[in-house]
């Protein structure tokens, strides 16, 4: 009796040649700081999450009018050569600081004071002249910057903004206060100072960033930022879109990084329990922040070109602007009337990922315009809405700054 057995093979492995193209999944994006204008370096680069990008080059050509006996126009030549992109991405601690402070134009700046010495001068009610004592001071005297306080004994936790007015103390508006501050409390020993923030200033910043595709990389060198918007929305997750201008884009095979750092791994800020609120001049708007967004960038920024070569020989960062938008709940008057009052202060928002990192975002004395106060149709809930005019802080201090969070419980507004 004969036997057969039939052996079935197993299909393992991948395809090849599958796709019609490069694959969007694919595309890496990376960066570095220039030490010097559109040289691109080596050593470390900066991996970015991105949702997508539209970087390319763009070509300026020109034609003399020749007159000749076959009425065609006369050879084109190249005259200018330019490249400028849009990076997109989801909102996540961490992942654009270095680009922030690009556009900023400062460096972040980190300190945090606590342990056996009192963070403040305890011996007196110190509020009532809004001074904080530091016991390091890496600082200049008229500097401004921004802060995080806590004395847990007395459930004080808050963000502020001031300068330094000498060799350790900190001065600020007492609007900065929170509502169960009280006069007469004794600060404990126990309390903590951190500053971990950012400023815009006069330090001018340009990157290499470069994109990856099929094994080969195109180089952006020359990149200055030249806006930044952040945008929070109910029921969406914070978003970033950079806006950069390059020198040039050029096309490389070798990989000229170190080593390429990874992406920062937090978790996408959403707009449920990372939204922390939002103060307008100290206050809190009575109805709940649908939406903000945030806007800085250098105005007046572009590329300077030379003859010799088509590219940019150098770019003109421009002047910090910052401005943005915020719409609540229509609760109120308050805010609308400080709109036609021209009231300018503090405006505060912060937001932090589940970790209970991120970011306050502070417009250092802005101002609220064109606001509205509509009812656009039936069975809806009427919302107020206003731009935010952002302007120096008093005596020429920045117009923005950004304080970075940590160890926040991200328990929403």
């Amino acid at each position: 009796m004969a036997f057969f057995i039939e052996v079935n093979m197993a299909f393992t492995g991948a395809t090849a040649g599958l796709a019609a193209g490069a694959q969007t999944n694919d595309t890496r994006m990376d960066f570095a700081l220039e030490a010097t204008y559109a040289t691109p370096p080596a050593g470390n680069y900066q991996a970015l999450r991105i949702t997508g990008e539209s970087f390319s080059r763009g070509q300026t050509t020109a034609r003399p009018e020749e007159i000749n006996a076959l009425k065609q126009v006369s050879q084109s030549v190249v005259t200018q050569v330019s490249a400028s992109g849009t990076i997109s991405g989801a909102l996540s601690s961490g992942t654009f600081d270095d680009l922030i402070a690009g556009v900023m134009g400062d460096d972040w700046k980190s300190q945090t004071v606590s342990g056996s010495a009192p963070v403040l001068n305890s011996n007196s009610p110190i509020w009532k002249s809004a001074t904080i004592y530091y016991l390091t001071s890496p600082f200049t005297p008229g500097e401004y910057i921004c802060f995080r306080f806590i004395d847990p004994d007395n459930n004080l936790d808050f963000v502020g903004f001031g300068h330094v007015v000498d060799a350790g103390t900190i001065s600020f508006d007492k609007s900065q206060l929170p509502a169960n501050y009280s006069d007469s409390l004794a600060i404990s020993k126990n309390s903590t100072l951190t500053i971990n923030c950012l400023t815009n200033g006069s330090l001018d910043k340009t990157f290499t960033i470069r994109k990856k595709l099929l094994g080969q990389f195109l180089l952006y060198p020359g990149s200055l930022i030249t806006q930044l918007q952040i945008q929070l929305q109910q029921a969406q997750f914070g978003t970033v879109s950079i806006d950069v201008t390059s020198a040039n884009e050029t096309m490389s095979a070798q990989d000229i990084a170190t080593t390429v750092l990874p992406a920062p791994g937090g978790d996408v800020h959403n707009s449920v329990n990372n939204f922390l609120g939002a103060t307008v001049f100290g206050n809190a708007p009575a109805g709940g922040v649908t939406q903000f967004t945030c806007t800085i960038g250098r105005d007046g920024s572009a590329n300077d070109y030379g003859m010799g070569h088509a590219d940019a020989c150098g770019v003109r960062t421009g002047q910090f602007t910052a401005s943005g938008s915020i719409e609540f709940y229509f609760r109120s008057w308050d805010e609308y009337q400080a709109c036609i009052a021209g009231t300018q202060g503090l405006i505060i928002v912060k937001t932090v990922d589940d970790s209970g990192n991120g970011y306050a975002f502070i417009f250092t004395n802005a101002a609220l315009r064109n606001g509205k106060v509509n009812s656009s149709q039936t069975n809806q809930t009427v919302k107020a809405s206003f731009d935010i005019e952002g302007n120096p802080a008093a005596n020429g201090g920045p117009t923005f700054a950004i304080m970075r969070l940590s160890s926040v419980a991200a328990t929403g507004a």
